[in-house]
């Protein structure tokens, strides 16, 4: 039974899970014109992107939620918190009671990233959007959102990421990335550091559009996740039994979308490829078999036909956008990354 139907304040058991997910919510931009946002004024009436035709797309990425089911949902590419409001208020998921963290972006497209926790659930303390310092001359970028949750007692970390894309190719763009990579990695040592301090592992849920794959550099090299569970769970590896490990592995269980063959989570037009830019990742906290621990094997692709394109190509996420003059009324250019936690 997943969390979100338990009553509020009801105690997890050992048979009960967390379900999250993050997804890329491509563009969930209002009809309303922002005099301080440039970035929208592709989103507005006069370009077709009329108030029915933003309801509709509320509309659809609510009925998907809800087939998706998770009482943790960290989004990218909003907006504005309204649209959030707008998104979370619909009839499909109204019932969730989604509570909204969310915090203005520097991004110049004005897109933000948020997270969305269903009660019984609870957000602590304010979030925190910390900047990415892509040097001067360069674009700002999104940020790395940090929301404290509160489950049984038991503090959980979750850092909501978009890092900067491939434009220019993926060479000349990849150390924008790993810059972003760096933010991320010493957020995670100093909260692991903290905890360590008290006897704990940090219990750290990492997740987000990276516009990288689990083998590119800026997540396996720098980020330090990698797909050996056993390396990150082993005592070498947690600061709590070794005090000279600095900085521990983390485990990215998405690896495993590469074992479904021809699939990913973003298809990449440019080189009509798939590509596992949507990732879960965790500290060796949520493996070391107290309070919070990643269930082994729930990570997967959310990808029902419903969202995927009627066309040709099937297999591919089913968008909502403009494409040669005609609008794609799908969901999202993106499926969303799924997993589960359990409580020990």
């Amino acid at each position: 039974m997943a969390c979100s139907s338990l009553p509020p304040n009801s105690p997890l058991t050992a048979s009960e899970s967390v379900p999250f997910a993050f997804w890329n919510l491509e563009n969930l931009f209002d009809a309303d014109d922002d005099p301080d946002n440039e970035g929208d004024d592709e989103y507005l009436p006069a370009n077709e992107w009329t108030q029915e035709r933003y309801a509709l797309k509320i509309g659809h990425l609510a009925e998907a939620i809800d087939a998706l089911d998770v009482d943790v949902l960290g989004v990218c590419e909003v907006e504005n918190r309204r649209t959030l409001e707008d998104l979370v208020s619909h009839a499909a998921i109204a019932a969730r009671g989604y509570q909204i963290a969310h915090l203005d972006s520097p991004d110049l497209r004005g897109i933000d990233l948020a997270l969305l926790v269903a009660a019984p659930l609870g957000i602590t303390g304010e979030p925190v959007l910390h900047p990415i310092d892509l040097g001067a001359g360069v674009r700002p970028t999104r940020g790395v959102l940090e929301v404290q949750l509160q489950i049984q007692s038991r503090p959980l970390t979750v850092l909501v990421n978009h890092w900067p894309s491939r434009y220019g190719g993926r060479e000349v763009s990849a150390p924008r990335r790993e810059m972003a990579a760096m933010v991320v990695r010493a957020l995670i040592d100093e909260r692991m550091r903290t905890a360590a301090q008290d006897g704990r592992e940090a219990e750290v849920l990492v997740m987000g559009d990276f516009n990288d794959d689990p083998f590119d550099a800026s997540v396996h090299a720098v980020l330090g996740a990698v797909r050996e569970r056993r390396t990150v769970a082993h005592p070498y590896n947690l600061l709590t039994q070794n005090d000279k490990q600095t900085s521990p592995r983390l485990y990215n269980p998405t690896w495993s979308l590469f074992a479904e063959g021809d699939h990913g989570t973003y298809y990449y037009w440019n080189d009509w490829t798939w590509n596992v830019f949507d990732q879960i990742i965790v500290s060796p906290g949520l493996l070391d078999g107290q309070g919070l621990d990643y269930i082994e094997g729930s990570v997967r692709a959310h990808a029902p036909d419903f969202l995927r394109d009627t066309e040709k190509n099937a297999q591919r996420p089913a968008r909502f956008r403009k494409f040669r003059g005609t609008w794609e009324e799908g969901y999202s250019d993106h499926f969303a990354i799924r997993g589960e936690l359990s409580w020990n």
